[in-house]
């Protein structure tokens, strides 16, 4: 059988913590939680399920990621967001291949998106369901350069899953401005760096009409009733502060 070791990043993790350590501890003698701070009961729940726990204070996702994947200790390594609950059927399969051997380096896993209770059709910057790679060969497999939205690469091959994992997202207003405010400032750190990405001054008001139509009339979320229109307007809100903070750091510190 693979080894393979399975990491979850946390911070104030509570909510869906114990069920998803539960669901993927039969795949593993490696369960690893990566926390960077937690004041519930986060800690508490990893350790009753048996996670070995390390703290990392966060900068951005992708060195939070490179620290977790060097933390583990072998080299297929499955990893999960705190919100995101695999499926029975995904552990039975991940179970099987482990049994028969890993033949990709990567695989992406169907991810069902869930705001507020309701299966939805996309959230920016993502249709639903979309396939993020889950599953990787660290000796094979490197990060992007991204610090939010991070991506895989170097990999030769890559399976897909189409067994899901739920993503629970998005429980209430006040959660949706705190990832609004985090996630924005991580994008534009990144845009900032990008000497040839021009006109934010004008691009923070353009792109968030563009945004709204592309996601909630193009990708479908007209069709997810109120919930959509919240999605829509997070998608406008989005594109505005991304290129708003963006510009705020090309003046302090000019390219």
């Amino acid at each position: 059988m693979t080894p393979l070791s399975i990491y979850v990043l946390t911070f104030n993790s509570e909510r869906y913590l114990k069920e998803i350590l539960s669901a993927v501890a039969g795949l593993t003698d490696d369960l690893l939680v990566v926390d960077s701070g937690s004041s519930d009961q986060t800690l508490a729940i990893a350790q009753q399920c048996g996670a070995r726990v390390v703290y990392r204070r966060f900068d951005d996702f992708r060195q939070q990621r490179e620290f977790a994947q060097r933390e583990c200790r072998h080299d297929y390594v499955f990893f999960l967001d705190s919100d995101e609950i695999p499926s029975a059927e995904l552990i039975n399969h991940l179970r099987q291949l482990q049994q028969q051997g890993f033949q990709h380096e990567a695989y992406a896993v169907q991810r069902d998106w869930i705001v507020m209770g309701k299966q939805v059709h996309a959230l920016y910057p993502v249709g639903c369901p979309d396939y993020p790679i889950r599953i990787i060969n660290k000796q094979r497999v490197g990060l992007s350069a991204q610090a939010v939205h991070e991506d895989f690469t170097g990999y030769r091959s890559c399976g897909r899953l189409e067994l899901p994992l739920k993503h629970q997202t998005f429980h209430s207003h006040a959660e949706i401005a705190r990832k609004l405010a985090m996630y924005t400032s991580l994008d534009a750190q990144d845009l900032a760096r990008m000497r040839n990405r021009k006109h934010f001054a004008l691009r923070q008001w353009t792109s968030p009409v563009g945004a709204f139509f592309k996601w909630y009339l193009r990708s479908g979320n007209w069709k997810d009733g109120w919930v959509g229109l919240v999605l829509g307007i997070y998608a406008a809100r989005f594109a505005h502060l991304k290129y708003r903070k963006a510009l705020a750091l090309r003046r302090v510190v000019p390219q």
